[in-house]
């Protein structure tokens, strides 16, 4: 497989495609691995050497020995949940000393980030991880917030941090109608002893990733559907999860990625956690099917997914949003014992057939999917390694999907374990026949 010096990987529907498998697949050809935005309300699910592995802030390529990892300046960073992940790795004999670099500018998030979210999630929710993230970037955006940078000035951390404190006591109390025990010493004196600890891995990462002069990897963190601009608003993540989020995410210029390679990241069906409009979703036995041989439970909060047919008009949008090359398909094999397959091709709504993606959060919750119904293969694909011997109609759903979408199928998942998937292009711009 010839790859590209930039890759980036995305997800293409409402996160939960499966990209942590392939980027840890993928990143053994890189040297330098990026996570650029979000924070530890994603989850990364990785199976390898017969070991489960969980990442919320690290990129997946530090699981290999030779690939740098970096924290860029779009995440915001949870000091508590780094330390608890850092913590796993050594534990499970994964050195990471000299191959993490976090950047200065990155955002923190503190306890009284969580307690914001709970009191918002509790008082008008939309199904968040309840682990900050969405208040620390308000903070961020309200010119409140506290960069890794700021913990040089250690009475200058100090009072910015009583008075955040001093805010959010005012917000519990007055419009919440809480107390609240947030103390700004302890806050300050534990988020030190963590800085502390790794204050020798906090530097300019920009400069690091622009003076590279290998190969790199970017890796996206929960979907386009997702997205805080290009998503279903409100129901998005407080991020630009899309294609978006790179420059911003960086500190790069647009040109940087001018010349690298864009990959989706899809689940042959769809998913997605939390509240907003969800046009295929399946409520009864076919739902529930999917999900249980899906195995569609949060690696971050162990809710179940919604699940349902795939929608082609979501994963259109998300081809044109992120100008993809290419997508890679997971969970095929899910699909394996269905007779018959549908497919969303359009929406319908109050007798008029919608072909694009809408922006009103309203109109997308009165659209009913319009489906094409395509026949199953009833037969085993889990753990296939050669496009060869895949069935006729396995091959077929997945020229369907490339028709539609635009965009070539190089890759399909075919199990959760990493060498559990098979390539249907040679390279990333030359096709191999199915037959």
């Amino acid at each position: 497989m010839i790859m590209k010096r930039k890759l980036v990987i995305l997800g293409a529907q409402w996160g939960d495609e499966g990209k942590g498998k392939i980027v840890d697949l993928l990143s053994e050809n890189y040297d330098l691995a990026v996570r650029y935005q979000g924070g530890s309300n994603a989850g990364h699910t990785v199976i390898a050497n017969g070991h489960k592995l969980i990442l919320h802030l690290l990129p997946t390529g530090i699981l290999h020995s030779h690939v740098t990892g970096i924290i860029a300046q779009g995440m915001v960073v949870d000091l508590e949940v780094l330390n608890q992940e850092l913590t796993d790795l050594e534990r499970k004999g994964v050195s990471y000393e000299g191959r993490l670099f976090i950047s200065d500018r990155a955002h923190v998030v503190f306890p009284y980030h969580k307690l914001l979210d709970r009191l918002f999630e509790k008082h008008k929710g939309i199904g968040t991880t309840l682990r900050g993230i969405g208040p620390a970037y308000m903070f961020k955006f309200a010119r409140k917030g506290i960069r890794l940078s700021d913990f040089e000035d250690e009475k200058r951390l100090y009072s910015l941090v009583e008075e955040n404190v001093a805010f959010v006591n005012d917000l519990c109390e007055k419009v919440f109608c809480e107390k609240s025990s947030l103390n700004p010493e302890a806050i300050t004196e534990e988020s030190l002893r963590l800085y502390r600890k790794y204050k020798h891995m906090v530097t300019d990462a920009s400069r690091i990733i622009s003076e590279h002069g290998g190969s790199i990897l970017f890796e996206g963190a929960q979907g386009t559907m997702l997205d805080v601009d290009m998503g279903t608003y409100p129901f998005v993540t407080s991020s630009n999860s899309s294609s978006l989020g790179l420059s911003n995410g960086t500190g790069l210029s647009p040109k940087f990625f001018s010349d690298a390679y864009f990959l989706g990241v899809a689940k042959a069906y769809t998913t997605r956690v939390g509240g907003g409009p969800f046009p295929t979703e399946l409520k009864g036995e076919e739902g529930d099917k999917l999900r249980d041989i899906g195995g569609e439970y949060g690696s971050t909060t162990g809710r179940p997914r919604r699940c349902g047919w795939l929608d082609l008009v979501a994963l259109r949008y998300a081809v044109k949003v992120n100008s993809l090359d290419g997508l890679i398909i997971t969970k095929l094999d899910v699909l394996d014992s269905f007779e018959e397959i549908k497919v969303c091709v359009a929406y319908e709504c109050e007798g008029e057939r919608i072909d694009t993606f809408p922006a009103s959060y309203s109109l997308l919750e009165r659209c009913k999917p319009v489906y094409e119904t395509l026949p199953g293969w009833l037969s085993d694909t889990k753990g296939a390694k050669d496009p060869s011997a895949l069935p006729p109609r396995a091959k077929d759903y997945i020229r369907f999907i490339e028709d539609f979408v635009g965009v070539p199928v190089i890759m399909l998942s075919t199990g959760p374990k990493r060498e559990e998937y098979l390539w249907l292009k040679e390279t990333l711009h030359k096709s191999v026949s199915f037959s």
